[in-house]
């Protein structure tokens, strides 16, 4: 049976419509061919000209001259200009026209609807930044599972243990130099503070920059999708690159250098994920008002008619459908919650988001209803204890060996080689130590802090890492924060910009990683050597190992291994950044 709504379109006389009434028309007819369009970012116009068939060549019209030519007076049925904004190849655009003319031309509906499927197939429409999702959760070493676990006795034997070293490592300094605790590190510490914490503040104060654009944005002064991402962009490499040259050209020290480019990496990161998360939710309230104009124009028209027909009705649906969508994407994921764009765009919610421990944005986390101050007293104790502990590691095991290793620098290669086994051995079991030391003061002490200080709920800061048996199981577990953010803006963002692979994907991601931590090398050491980020990348080899039918099969051998990894890695590389 013929559509009724082609018939009317061959058969019934032109009739005057208004501007609205055939936007809504043309929409109706490309939802209904097309109705899973990659990416809703659509305009659609029609321009009426009566004296020329819409299979003539010489009546097509582009929008930008649909602006200039149509009006009111002319609004006869005869062409349709689409254009189409965001991840709609030019072929595919080409055939969804000649579908549209075909069927105004009252073509065999069948075969029109059947094209039109199939070319609906080729771009399925995915949602956007659901890859991460927040819920209420405790860290691994808080949850009251590890607290009576069978293992737990363990726990409290390594950190008796630590205390023991530390205070055989204070008796020891005492007896040798008559001072309980060498003072190199500490004026290390020490030194330039003042102007370390202002540069810090500074680069605090720039990041507010972030909102004067979205505000923009906001407020239609500018378009996210043609020049916000690229301002973004420019601000984002003069931001880091401000953050790392300034600590070196006024030769702050190596603690201080590291603590500004780890501290400038979290800033960036987090503003890339405000930025682009809320660029994204710019376009889906754009596409919600569209989908909202071709609805009203849609029920006018319908009213129009005593009985709609199923056609018109079908294309109701799907524009409530899509309207559904863009409510959902545009509102807070938190259940009971008001938070909704664009009015999260303000000053104070960016400034919550930056006092969050996550590096990935959201209209609203989950929050606990109040702060257990006992508990912050208890992660208060717990960073500076360890904090302490880390300079008496460092003083009495790290500063003998490095200076040494400095040493050797003049030295001829051979000779150098010759030492440098010597040098790795005794570096293996204090830098292991401070390895895991360093992890729980971030990871487990200063995060949780945090949290409890800004009552965020979600504390999944990192998994079992310790039981890892492959590699790429430690990237992810290790470092929950930074693996949500590379997942949602490296990984999954690669592949729906540039189409690549997941092994493709895979391989860029942990190639951004390991750049940036070969950056962070060159901030310590101001040597650029290529040593760490060769050893990160070779996890990928490693990885495929793991997955071999030996080492899949055996999960005590793929710990042995990777533990291996963990107790020789920091030493090697720190080794080789000092000696060669």
């Amino acid at each position: 049976m013929a559509d009724p709504a082609a018939n009317r379109a061959g058969d019934e006389p032109a009739t005057t419509m208004s501007p609205t009434a055939a936007e809504a028309e043309n929409l109706r007819l490309y939802r209904e061919f097309h109705p899973t369009y990659k990416g809703r970012h659509l305009i659609a116009e029609v321009l009426q000209d009566s004296s020329t068939p819409a299979s003539s060549s010489s009546g097509s019209t582009t929008p930008d001259q649909s602006d200039r030519d149509a009006s009111p007076a002319t609004t006869e049925s005869s062409d349709t200009s689409v254009e189409v904004h965001n991840n709609f190849a030019r072929k595919d655009l080409n055939e969804i026209i000649t579908t549209l003319a075909a069927a105004k031309n009252n073509v065999a509906r069948e075969t029109v609807v059947t094209t039109a499927k199939a070319i609906a197939k080729k771009s399925k429409r995915k949602p956007r930044f659901k890859d991460v999702k927040f819920k209420p959760n405790t860290t691994i070493l808080e949850a009251e599972a590890s607290r009576t676990s069978v293992f737990a006795g363990f726990y409290t034997v390594f950190w008796l243990g630590t205390f023991i070293l530390f205070a055989k490592t204070i008796l020891v300094n005492y007896r040798n130099t008559g001072y309980y605790l060498d003072t190199h590190i500490v004026s290390i510490l020490w030194r330039d503070l003042p102007k370390i914490a202002i540069t810090d503040l500074v680069l605090f104060l720039l990041t507010f920059a972030n909102v004067v654009l979205q505000q923009a944005i906001v407020k239609e002064k500018v378009s996210w999708n043609s020049t916000g991402w690229a301002i973004q962009s420019c601000y984002e490499i003069a931001f880091i690159g401000l953050a790392l040259w300034w600590p070196i050209y006024n030769d702050y020290p190596w603690i201080g250098r590291v603590f500004l480019c780890l501290h400038s990496l979290v800033l960036l990161m987090k503003q890339h994920s405000y930025a682009f998360f809320c660029g994204y939710l710019s376009g889906v309230n754009r596409d919600l008002h569209m989908f909202e104009s071709a609805l009203s124009g849609l029920r006018t028209e319908d009213g129009n008619n005593r009985k709609p027909t199923q056609f018109q009705t079908d294309q109701e649906e799907c524009l409530l459908d899509e309207i559904e969508i863009c409510h959902t994407e545009l509102k807070s994921p938190v259940p009971m919650s008001k938070v909704r764009y664009p009015n999260n765009v303000t000053f104070f919610n960016f400034f919550d988001y930056m006092m969050l421990p996550t590096l990935v944005y959201e209209l609203e986390y989950p929050r606990t209803k109040h702060i257990r101050w006992s508990y912050v007293f208890e992660k208060t104790a717990a960073i500076f204890g360890v904090f302490f502990l880390m300079i008496i590691i460092a003083e009495q095991y790290f500063y003998p060996i490095v200076m040494h290793a400095l040493s050797l620098r003049s030295l001829p290669f051979l000779e150098k080689v010759k030492e440098y086994p010597f040098l790795f051995f005794d570096l293996l079991f204090p830098f292991l130590l401070m390895y895991l030391l360093t992890w729980y003061i971030i990871w487990d002490a200063i995060l949780n802090e945090i949290a409890e200080l800004t009552c965020f709920a979600d504390r999944y800061f990192y998994g079992a890492w310790w039981n890892s048996v492959q590699w790429d199981q430690f990237a992810r577990e290790w470092n929950i924060p930074v693996h949500q953010f590379l997942l949602r803006h490296v990984y999954h963002s690669t592949i729906s910009a540039f189409q690549v692979s997941k092994g493709a994907a895979t391989v860029i991601t942990f190639l951004l990683s390991s750049v940036i931590h070969e950056l962070v090398m060159f901030v310590i050491f101001k040597r650029l050597r290529g040593y760490l980020l060769i050893l990160q990348m070779c996890q990928l080899p490693l990885v495929q190992l793991s997955k071999t039918k030996i080492l899949r099969n055996n999960m005590i051998l793929g710990n042995v291994i990777f533990w291996i990894g963990i107790y020789t890695g920091p030493s090697m590389m720190c080794m080789l950044y000092l000696t060669f």
